[in-house]
């Protein structure tokens, strides 16, 4: 298995509190904060996200806020969105200075960077909600209300369930473009590997897997990654090729869009189309549900996917509601499961339908 080390890159910060959502009991619009300074009430749930208007993230953002709107009674909701590690940082620092404590937590770390800062939230007191990126230090997951986040092992392991029933074998060429490095990414990895051992894959047999450096979800990156991946092989190398696992939504539309382009030579190509067998993603970007529907606009990527197995595994944004719904259900006095983990489902052409996108 190759490995492939991660170079953080460091950007430049405003330290500017972005607009953040919420409610109160006497209205039903979402407020804005826009103040330097956070000063929650101790009937407030402090909801903290990175901010994106795109992609996955972009989607958990909005149902963050959506759903801090439907907050009525005895607590209100604010979301905090945050455009660095750093900002988030400062933000919970924020939180914890404050006179007023808030009355809970929620928090998608924006990365692996914030440990230090969700050990000081464990160490308040606070009710702490942990959402998706979920770390394993003991002394935090001994305060935590709950960790609310997607079966990301059962992801890995429905993309090889999925490969095997298609005709997977042991030792066969697989090529995964990886998301990150992070422990989301991992253990997608983990179960995928699991579930090919389980089927009969020897440690040598998985040592040939080939995993690419990481894309960060950008389609521009992927496309690029799987370009210079193809282009420097032969077509008898090419035809070995039947398993791809993409490990988010945006890289596969990157691979799809590099499969529609002029930069990859027409006769490998047209090979690699010939030989695939599978192709599997993540996540449950809208834009691939369209790819499976025949209904994208870009017709040849409808085309393309009529060549094999085109599927896609939930791992849906709409999850931070629940995690700011057991946060509500806890501080009214209710259990919640101290993981709460939303089970994946695949999503083909045979039934997109009953599926909704971000």
């Amino acid at each position: 298995m190759k490995h492939f080390k991660a170079f953080l890159t460091t950007s430049i910060l405003t330290l500017v509190l972005i607009a953040a959502v919420g409610c109160n009991n006497n209205s039903d619009s979402i407020n804005s904060n826009t103040n330097a300074s956070i000063s929650p009430s101790d009937h407030e749930i402090s909801v903290l996200v990175p901010n994106s208007d795109k992609g996955w993230t972009g989607a958990v953002l909005k149902y963050a806020q959506t759903e801090a709107e439907t907050i009525l009674g005895s607590y209100t909701a604010q979301v905090y969105a945050a455009n660095s590690a750093q900002e988030m940082n400062q933000q919970i620092d924020q939180l914890l200075d404050a006179t007023d404590k808030p009355a809970g937590i929620v928090v998608l770390p924006f990365d692996e960077t914030l440990e230090p800062a969700i050990q000081n939230v464990a160490n308040s007191g606070i009710p702490l909600v942990m959402f998706d990126r979920i770390f394993d230090n003991q002394n935090i997951q001994a305060k935590v209300v709950t960790n609310v986040k997607g079966d990301n092992q059962g992801i890995g392991k429905a993309i090889a369930q999925r490969f095997v029933s298609k005709g997977l074998k042991p030792g066969d060429k697989i090529f995964v473009i990886i998301n990150d490095i992070s422990s989301i990414g991992q253990m997608r990895n983990d179960g995928f590997i699991s579930e090919l051992k389980a089927s009969g894959w020897t440690d040598e047999q998985i040592a040939t897997i080939e995993f690419s450096a990481p894309s960060n979800s950008n389609r521009t990156e992927a496309k690029q990654i799987f370009t210079d991946w193809i282009n420097p092989k032969t077509v008898e190398e090419i035809a070995d090729y039947h398993w791809l696992f993409a490990q988010d939504s945006q890289i596969a539309m990157g691979i799809l869009e590099a499969l529609s382009s002029s930069e990859i030579e027409p006769a490998k190509k047209e090979v690699f189309l010939s030989a695939l067998t599978s192709f599997g993603s993540i996540s449950g970007l809208d834009e691939v549900y369209q790819v499976l529907k025949g209904e994208h606009s870009n017709t040849e990527f409808a085309e393309l996917v009529k060549n094999f197995d085109f599927f896609d595994v939930t791992y849906d944004p709409a999850m931070i509601k629940i995690a700011i719904q057991d946060m509500l259900k806890f501080l009214n006095g209710e259990s919640v499961p101290k993981d709460h983990i939303i089970p994946a489902s695949i999503v083909d052409a045979t039934n997109v339908n009953q599926f909704q996108g971000y």
